[in-house]
């Protein structure tokens, strides 16, 4: 009888119904699904964030040139021959108004395309991570059947994503922000307090199911008993935990 078509609620049944050696093909298209949710999501928390705030700053405006420097353009300065740069105009502003959103966007707006290549290389690691763990109690078969387990390992981590991402998008935009950005920051700071109770539950719930599925999952692919691949995901899992919690 066929099992399960996704080991994410029954892990168990699901990698007993497959045979060995466990196929990568899918664990590829999960791993290509898993990081572009991340990103996704990523972005969408980063998006939702900078569009709360509408503070404006000022901040120095690169096309004006620095005042000693068009001293040199003058009547008597060395280069009096020659047409003054065009940042010495006067009707060039020293400073430029801007919105605090935007300029907070321009410095990490790089984060979701990073997540493009961290995903697959965390993927890599954590296939390794399983791999070598379950070598030390024991484990059989090849590095490729680790890798396919780590890759539906990783799916809880996208719905997380997913999850954190909308709490956000609902929580931003309800609070009220004063005018001023270092209020706004204090403001933004305080009214999420909470959220890292919610993130941390989150987080506990989503290692759980990650490490339930990666179980099963390594004991079917390294040939272990259920105990002895536990030890090992466990083990990681609760560093990982750890780390995610400092």
């Amino acid at each position: 009888m066929a099992g399960p078509r996704t080991p994410l609620r029954k892990p168990r049944e699901y990698f007993a119904s497959r045979p060995r050696p466990l196929g990568t093909k899918r664990a590829l298209a999960v791993v290509a699904l898993v990081t572009l949710v991340v990103a996704a999501a990523t972005g969408g928390i980063l998006v939702t964030f900078t569009q709360q705030l509408d503070q404006r700053v000022s901040v120095d405006n690169p096309e004006h040139a620095p005042e000693f420097m068009c001293e040199n353009y003058v009547e008597g300065g060395p280069f009096d021959d020659m047409d003054a740069p065009a940042g010495c105009d006067p009707s060039v502003p020293e400073q430029l108004d801007e919105r605090l959103g935007d300029l907070v966007w321009d410095e990490i707006s790089w984060v979701p395309w990073a997540m493009l290549l961290g995903v697959p290389l965390f993927w890599l690691f954590e296939g390794a991570m399983l791999h070598l763990g379950t070598s030390l109690v024991g484990g059989e078969g090849g590095f490729a059947e680790s890798l396919t387990v780590a890759a539906w390992g990783m799916v809880p981590s996208a719905a997380r994503a997913l999850a954190l991402a909308g709490y956000l998008a609902y929580v931003l935009p309800r609070i009220d922000l004063p005018s001023t950005p270092d209020a706004a920051v204090a403001a933004m700071q305080s009214a999420l307090s909470g959220f890292g109770l919610v993130s941390g539950a989150v987080v506990v719930v989503t290692v759980a199911w990650a490490t339930y599925v990666r179980t099963y999952g390594m004991a079917r692919a390294r040939d272990l008993d259920v105990e002895s691949a536990a030890v090992v995901t466990v083990g990681l899992s609760l560093v990982g935990l750890l780390f995610e919690l400092l």
